[in-house]
């Protein structure tokens, strides 16, 4: 489980964006495998100027997990 037991999010096992348990369909790489054991976030805002983005092979806006089970 994420690193907060009462986490009302889950991860995509593809791209790592995390989105709410009730989504089925990820918005970033229209992923359907989700997993809610997931650890750490970093929140991207503008991707084409950040490092942490680049380094994370981010491209677009919005929550990511850093680890993904």
């Amino acid at each position: 489980m994420s690193s907060r037991a009462t986490s009302r999010l889950k991860a995509c096992v593809k791209c790592k964006a995390l989105v709410p348990l009730d989504v089925n369909l990820c918005p970033i790489c229209r992923g359907t495998m989700f997993s809610t054991d997931w650890s750490g976030c970093v929140s991207v805002i503008d991707p084409e100027r950040s490092k942490v983005a680049r380094l994370l092979n981010i491209t677009k806006p919005g929550r990511y997990a850093l680890k993904v089970r």
